[in-house]
């Protein structure tokens, strides 16, 4: 696997022009901030694990990481490994008793029961940089008064 750059969830932006929510992901040791789009049941879902707030019955993500839990596993990391066609993909990785396997996953399930977990976040280097490009890119369209060229 590529070399691993460690994210820390720094907040989930609700977009009301799509309904959607922007994940700001901040690289721990580079500073580089990096975003993924996301859903907006998925964004909230990853908001309430950012505030670690209580609902009277157990949301979907709730439930994945008491189901988890029940079976003596916890997440180890969950990995954003890449993206193909607009589709971020990520791993998330439990370990029970020595074994870990490797779950596919959207981004942005494996981002909230990480959350659950306080499970350390990786993105691969070379998506990292791969998002970084496209970002530049964008920059270097904008006009000074913020409209892209």
């Amino acid at each position: 696997m590529d070399d691993l750059i460690e994210v820390t969830v720094r907040e989930a932006v609700p977009d009301a022009a799509s309904g959607q929510y922007r994940i700001v992901l901040h690289a721990n040791a580079t500073g580089r901030v990096l975003s993924i789009w996301v859903g907006h049941f998925e964004g909230c879902a990853i908001a309430l694990g950012l505030e670690s707030a209580w609902t009277p019955r157990p949301m979907t993500h709730d439930l994945m990481a008491r189901v988890v839990k029940s079976l003596g596993a916890a997440v180890a990391r969950v990995v954003i490994t890449d993206v193909r066609d607009s589709t971020f993909l990520a791993l998330l990785c439990l370990v029970q008793g020595g074994r870990e396997v490797e779950v596919d996953s959207r981004p942005s399930d494996a981002i909230a029961v990480a959350l659950r977990f306080n499970a350390p976040i990786f993105v691969s280097a070379r998506l990292a940089d791969k998002m970084a490009d496209e970002l530049d890119d964008l920059f270097q369209q904008l006009e000074p008064n913020g409209t892209v060229h």
